[in-house]
């Protein structure tokens, strides 16, 4: 299935263009080098080099310099330039493939012999944009996380972002509470979330959660290892940052432990367009242009529990896990 997630591209745009271009004289180089006969050590040689002017072949064997000197050291002055096309075609996709690298975000370079992201990036060029599943589940984790924060903590002000590279939480509490005064109204409480959240955490069921009898939203999941005894009852092992709110202000907590059983899995369907579940706060119409609302997306149901003591949220599964298994058989 193909998503349409994420800006659109325009077709007659410079990166749409320029993309087929420099895919055409890749197509045009492999078949160049298959009418000269060249092998792999004889086509690197001469991209290093670019000109037949200042072409030598002083990193070949004498008999593959020899057959491409047949070319290069030609009497004939057509004939003589006949490698030329292959040295601007080289060219030419270098430059494409060195601008569509720049400060993207594959962009790197090299520090002491190791890749380093630049800290100079400009995630504007749109490469991103309807292309990569970061793009599609930043716009699910927006949408679905805004959702969540309408349900459960409807008179906080909140601003969710998602940025598609993000891979940490972060918060800007609002500089106010509730009962600070009437203004508080015109002030927001800020979340950036990494886009894996809607996949990782809001999807297998994890986004509520009760910590310090305070419903809050897990941010984030980290798994962990825990011992073969609490494997063996279907409890599965995390470490997680939950979102907490006090007086319409958040706070972060950090590295709780949080442990997790699943009672139902998540399921996905594909309905009619426009027939699915993603939620839209208010009249967002650009959040509606950015993807089809095809698609049902129901949670994993699971019994869960952070703490910041081990041994504590056990005891604590355990009884929440009988509970809802005596439930479950009607005692």
């Amino acid at each position: 299935m193909i998503h349409t997630f994420g800006k659109k591209q325009d077709k007659n745009s410079d990166q749409v263009i320029n993309t087929k271009v420099m895919f055409s004289y890749l197509n045009f180089l492999n078949e160049g080098y298959k009418s000269f006969g060249l092998n792999p050590k004889q086509k690197a040689s001469l991209i290093k080099k670019r000109s037949q002017y200042s072409y030598d072949g002083s990193d070949l064997s004498e008999k593959d310099k020899n057959y491409l000197f047949m070319f290069t050291k030609q009497k004939n002055h057509f004939a003589n330039h006949g490698l030329d096309s292959i040295f601007s075609c080289s060219q030419a996709v270098a430059e494409f493939r060195r601008e569509r690298k720049n400060k993207s975000a594959i962009y790197t370079k090299k520090v002491d012999g190791k890749k380093v992201f630049t800290k100079e990036r400009n995630y504007q060029h749109g490469y991103f944009n309807g292309q990569a599943v970061n793009s599609k589940n930043a716009v699910l984790t927006e949408a679905f996380a805004k959702k969540w924060w309408d349900d459960n903590q409807a008179r906080t002000n909140i601003k969710i972002t998602s940025d598609t590279l993000r891979y940490e939480t972060v918060i800007k509490p609002s500089p106010m509470g509730r009962n600070d005064n009437w203004n508080y109204y015109e002030n927001y409480n800020e979340i950036f979330l990494s886009p894996s959240w809607f996949k990782n955490v809001y999807m297998k069921g994890m986004a509520t959660t009760v910590y310090k009898s305070k419903t809050a939203f897990v941010a984030s999941v980290k798994p962990i290892e825990v011992s073969d005894r609490i494997t063996a009852t279907g409890l599965q092992g995390y470490t997680a940052n939950l979102i907490t709110c006090h007086d319409g202000i958040v706070s972060l907590e950090k590295n709780l432990f949080f442990l997790v059983y699943q009672t139902h899995p998540w399921t996905i369907t594909n309905v009619q367009d426009n027939e699915g579940n993603i939620p839209f706060r208010g009249h967002d119409e650009k959040a509606q242009k950015r993807m089809y609302n095809n698609i049902v997306y129901e949670t994993a149901k699971t019994i869960n529990c952070a703490s910041d003591n081990f041994r504590r949220a056990e005891n604590v599964m355990s009884g929440r896990v009988q509970k809802n298994i005596l439930n479950a058989m009607g005692v």
